[in-house]
């Protein structure tokens, strides 16, 4: 309650004891008609002031509890925490809080220019990569929605993401029901603007395709309890995805995900993040065996499987160095993730019979990216990688990057890349072998625009 309130409270009181104090110490009897009149004309008039003060006192004190109630609700994200105000700011605070129920609006594209130097390509050249639109905003103190809209270069829109996240479960449990990236270790949660290189790595391409492993089920998260100072998690997926790499892209044929991570706090200074991930589902015949069957007269006669068993498991590695002294100037990042695929496929024997067999392939990233200024930052990646359907094909890379950031809300990276494939590796990019790329990228952010998981 405020002074002005508390003030008001004791004039009322003081007015209400002179008022007994008069109509007991003065006995009308001791003054004239006139007197008594005019007496009691006053106390009339000052007893419907005292009202009017009252009502108004009682108006400020309603207003006054009903502010918290408002600002009770979680904040939608990318609003400010609160800051305290003096008294007087109250009422303005009062009338703004309901803003918090309107979503946070946030939008970001990506300008893209690429280019081989030994090779002539249809794709080399400018080009808006992606824009992506932003919704986020708490339904009530249970649930937010998040939804991410995006726009390919051709103009096609499509749901990136939209999840409702439920945080208030017991036992440390949060729920998370719609679209989303599958928690298949770190990169593959990120958005495309997120990334510290301009092109995700090869084996995440190989293994699940040009974009993200998304999946449209529900996630149970859950903060193990009791593992001291290490931070435990564990993320358990069920969810239909529209990948069709390294699985079906039926909604019948469920996908389902876990992961495991534990954060360790290192130094004041430095954290280290480990984390295991697999990925169980279905996979239909591949591309190369549709075509042997269709090369050999044999379609509509050989009727190949469509739910082989498909299983992609992964561990990741994760330091982060930030000393506290110099907290935007210096940075070190070192991430690194190993990819397995173990798939049966079907193949076409000598007597053109159909066979399968389990295809295992391997791949990887590593990157260390370090900050040298407080917007700049330069890094490296390395690349390896076979393919979900084909055991013979193989792929290095090597990449240097460049990132600028001149303020909080734009970035430019700037990435030179070589590529090295074997033979059956060239077979599959147009027969290219060797490859040398450069790229360059500009991205500008508007709008509230949440920050990234740790």
């Amino acid at each position: 309650m405020t002074h002005s309130s508390s003030r008001r409270k004791t004039r009322a009181a003081a007015i209400l004891a002179a008022l007994a104090f008069g109509t007991g110490a003065a006995p009308l009897t001791a003054q004239t008609p006139e007197q008594d009149k005019t007496a009691i004309e006053r106390m009339q008039s000052e007893i419907e002031q005292l009202k009017a003060e009252l009502r108004a006192l009682k108006e400020q004190i309603d207003a006054i509890t009903r502010t918290p109630a408002v600002s009770a609700a979680p904040e939608a994200p990318g609003l400010p925490a609160p800051s305290s105000a003096p008294a007087s700011a109250a009422a303005p605070r009062a009338a703004s809080a309901g803003n918090v129920f309107n979503p946070a609006i946030s939008a970001v594209f990506q300008g893209i220019g690429n280019a081989s130097i030994n090779h002539d390509r249809d794709d080399d050249g400018l080009s808006l990569s992606e824009a992506e639109i932003g919704l986020q905003a708490v339904v009530d103190p249970y649930a937010r929605v998040d939804m991410f809209l995006a726009f390919s270069a051709e103009g096609e829109a499509e749901v990136e993401e939209a999840f409702a996240t439920f945080q208030t479960l017991p036992g440390g449990m949060q729920a998370r029901a719609g679209r989303f990236k599958s928690a298949f270790g770190k990169w593959n949660q990120l958005h495309n603007h997120a990334f510290f290189t301009v092109d995700r790595p090869d084996a995440l391409t190989a293994f699940f395709g040009e974009e993200s492993l998304t999946g449209d089920g529900a996630s149970l998260s859950w903060l193990v309890p009791g593992t001291g100072s290490a931070f435990i998690e564990s993320v358990s997926q069920v969810a239909s995805t529209p990948n069709d790499l390294s699985f079906n892209a039926r909604r019948r044929d469920l996908l389902y995900l876990q992961r495991l991570s534990s954060v360790l706090t290192l130094t004041p200074n430095a954290t280290l993040e480990l984390g295991v991930s697999g990925a169980a589902g279905r996979a239909g015949p591949t591309r190369r065996l549709l075509d042997d069957i269709d090369d050999a007269g044999l379609t509509g006669t050989l009727t190949p499987a469509e739910r082989l068993s498909s299983n992609v498991f992964g561990a990741d590695l994760t330091y982060k160095w930030k000393p506290v002294q110099y907290n935007v100037y210096r940075s070190f990042l070192w991430q690194t993730e190993a990819l397995q695929s173990v798939r049966r496929i079907g193949g076409l024997d000598a007597a053109q019979e159909l066979e399968r067999r389990t295809v295992r392939s391997f791949g990887g990233y590593s990157l260390a990216e370090y900050q040298f200024a407080k917007r700049w930052r330069t890094g490296l990646r390395f690349d390896y990688t076979g393919f979900a359907a084909d055991d013979a094909a193989r792929q290095r890379a090597a990449s240097a990057v460049l990132r600028v950031q001149p303020t909080e809300f734009q970035e430019f990276r700037f990435q030179f890349k070589h590529t090295a494939r074997n033979e059956a590796a060239g077979f599959l990019f147009d027969d290219i072998r060797n490859d040398n790329e450069f790229f360059i990228e500009w991205i500008p952010v508007i709008g509230a625009h949440a920050a990234h998981k740790y």
